[in-house]
């Protein structure tokens, strides 16, 4: 009896030593590869880089670009991957789950999960990408020009505001929300877009013009071009700026259809061999601290509901639950499924 209970003892020691080895972390890199843009990189150093190495002993070097090309390098080394984790607008990190360039996130790892809103989680399903940062899509117009107020995509069509309003081209970003908004506010929806084609047709003879990026739409507003557009909130800041500096008044909108929603979204990519710290990398961005400090900074709006912000910080960015609760977030499978076809029929409506 007493061999036994000794056997069993030294069984169950064993037992805990390898699960203490199991629980164990896997060998720090000396590196970590981070695919992302260049924009704000100072403050980004400054908020996220430079902790995480002060934590975690882990210096990060970055690969930077905009998504088409950092996608098409994730593409040119698939097989031998040199980056560990891509940052990623949804589209572009959808394509590159189709790609087979990225791998499911183990949701142990990252507890700073359980702090985010629930539409940041998993946002393109099956653990693949967790968002990071979230931006919105509102009305600007100049209340000195357009009376009575805007507070619909249905103003878009009223008399007085034709040839001077803009909208961004369907290759961007956000021109696939536009015609699905558009088609809200007409009657249909993202499964019915006829209204929305048939309001879209009529509106193109009364554009300025259309827009590619955020920062053409804000010198049109400069050059009083333009009185109205959908602008997204991360130029809002810079148009105000203009606006003020110009002389002039802008607001912006919550229209009665709602907010279009957009995630920047963050993902390990396919056999990094550091797929573990690229986990903790993501867990450290969601935290409560680097959300706020990347907020106070203006870099990005957090979706870790326990920020709080400064009223003064918090109106330049998609923060606060006004603005929280109007978000609507288009299915971005859908989307891709259907682009080439949208992008085909608004360039034949343009040239009418």
């Amino acid at each position: 009896m007493r061999r036994f209970f000794t056997g069993l003892l030294i069984f169950s020691l064993c037992l805990l030593t390898w699960g203490a080895f199991a629980d164990e972390a896997p060998p720090k890199p000396a590196k970590l590869v981070v695919s992302t843009w260049g924009f704000n990189l100072d403050l980004i150093r400054k908020n996220i880089a430079e902790p995480f190495q002060e934590k975690y002993g882990i210096e990060i070097v970055y690969d930077l670009g905009n998504n088409a090309a950092r996608l098409a390098r994730l593409v040119a080394n698939k097989d031998n991957p040199v980056v560990d984790v891509v940052h990623f607008t949804r589209a572009y990190a959808y394509r590159a789950i189709q790609e087979g360039l990225l791998q499911p996130y183990n949701p142990d790892n990252i507890p700073s999960l359980a702090e985010l809103y629930e539409w940041a989680r998993d946002p393109l399903g099956d653990h693949y990408a967790v968002g990071y940062a979230v931006q919105h899509l509102a009305l600007a117009y100049r209340p000195d020009k357009i009376t009575p107020p805007v507070t619909s995509w249905k103003d878009f069509w009223r008399d007085d505001v034709a040839g001077y309003i803009t909208l961004p081209d369907m290759n961007t970003t956000y021109g696939p929300s536009v015609l699905i908004m558009c088609a809200r506010a007409w009657g249909g929806s993202e499964e019915d877009l006829e209204p929305g084609w048939e309001k879209l047709a009529e509106l193109m003879p009364r554009l300025t013009t259309i827009y590619r990026r955020s920062s053409e739409a804000i010198t049109l507003f400069q050059q009083e071009e333009v009185w109205l557009a959908p602008i997204p909130s991360f130029a809002w800041g810079r148009l105000t700026a203009a606006a003020e500096a110009a002389g002039f008044p802008v607001e912006q909108v919550i229209p009665a259809e709602g907010l279009v929603g957009e995630l920047s979204v963050v993902a390990v990519v396919k056999g990094s061999p550091n797929a573990y710290w690229a986990e903790k990398y993501i867990d450290f961005i969601l935290s409560r601290e680097v959300q706020t400090a990347e907020a106070l900074d203006l870099v990005d709006s957090p979706v870790n509901r326990y920020v709080e912000l400064p009223p003064e910080i918090g109106a330049k960015l998609t923060y606060g639950k006004e603005i929280i609760d109007a978000l609507i977030f288009f299915d971005q499978a859908f989307i891709a499924q259907h682009l080439d076809e949208w992008i085909a029929r608004w360039n034949e409506i343009r040239t009418q």
